[in-house]
């Protein structure tokens, strides 16, 4: 039993939250109140939170010694010494199978995001996230599939310019993790990094890039809700209403990450910081509120 609780554990559940972006598709397609479609995407969200739960399982047997030397991470139960490599390889690949299964039977394109999931996270295990810059592209990368996912099962056509904000705004969010990671691995541990690439970062290039990867990630959302294709299919011309929320969003972020030392997990600021949540919400609402009148 404190094998499974441990396995459990090491699935991460509480990182499944990023795995929210497969339900943006059926919102932002107007079918948020229609059964079949709700349905489809609390089964995507399950079936593909267990796969990244494998992913994880996977990566902390990799990464376990440098993990040790981490603040935080040294606390999972892989790096900690709780869950056994052998069993924790185990329980993952049989999990993970059985999720193929699953995942082929329910939507094809669905079947092969995935796949791609796992062949582009496999990369970035063994290789790629030793690769400054392009270990932040696969990470962005991985939410825009996530909205892939959502529009797969559902059948929803996506416009360039929502997952080209998502693969921005994911940028943005793995650019403040590894600034943060910097921080904390120079304040704990200055004489050793615990992963390839911080060696090659430094704090004011990446404050660079953040800056750089605000404005994209602002401007492509303008540019998004200024669509006139977009106006046209949600017959509304007043979705610019929604940006002042999303300005708000990213900058609450910042001030979080620089004047808190927060935002090395975005799942962690998403559910404990009131006015950032409040401010999601109504974001959603909103946006709702104008498509829908």
């Amino acid at each position: 039993m404190q094998t499974l609780k441990y396995f459990l554990i090491s699935l991460r559940p509480k990182q499944w939250m990023k795995n929210v972006f497969i339900f943006a598709p059926m919102i932002f397609s107007l079918h948020m109140y229609q059964v079949s479609y709700i349905r489809r995407s609390v089964l995507a969200f399950l079936l593909f939170s267990l796969v990244t739960g494998c992913i994880y399982v996977f990566n902390d047997v990799l990464d376990r010694e440098k993990d040790r030397l981490h603040p935080v991470k040294r606390e999972r139960p892989i790096a900690a010494g709780r869950l056994g490599v052998r069993w924790a390889l185990i329980l993952a690949a049989a999990l993970l199978a059985f999720m193929l299964l699953m995942i082929a039977g329910f939507n094809r394109e669905f079947f092969l995001i995935t796949l791609f999931y796992i062949a582009l996270n496999v990369l970035y295990s063994l290789f790629l996230k030793r690769v400054i810059i392009i270990d932040i592209m696969v990470i962005a990368l991985g939410f825009v599939m996530r909205v892939m996912i959502g529009a797969a099962v559902n059948a929803v056509i996506l416009y360039p310019w929502i997952l080209i904000s998502t693969f921005l705004l994911a940028i943005f969010l793995a650019l403040i993790k590894r600034r943060q990671e910097l921080l904390k691995i120079q304040e704990l541990h200055p004489e050793t990094v615990t992963r390839k690439t911080l060696e090659s970062y430094n704090i004011s290039m990446l404050d660079q890039m953040i800056s750089i990867a605000t404005a994209t990630t602002l401007i492509s959302y303008i540019m998004y809700v200024l669509s006139p294709d977009v106006q046209l299919k949600f017959h509304t011309n007043n979705l610019y209403f929604t940006v002042p929320f999303v300005i708000f969003g990213i900058f609450r972020y910042l001030f979080l990450s620089y004047a808190q030392g927060e935002g090395e997990s975005p799942s962690d600021v998403i559910t404990s910081d009131l006015p950032f949540t409040l401010n999601l919400l109504l974001w959603i609402s909103v946006f709702i509120l104008l498509v829908t009148r």
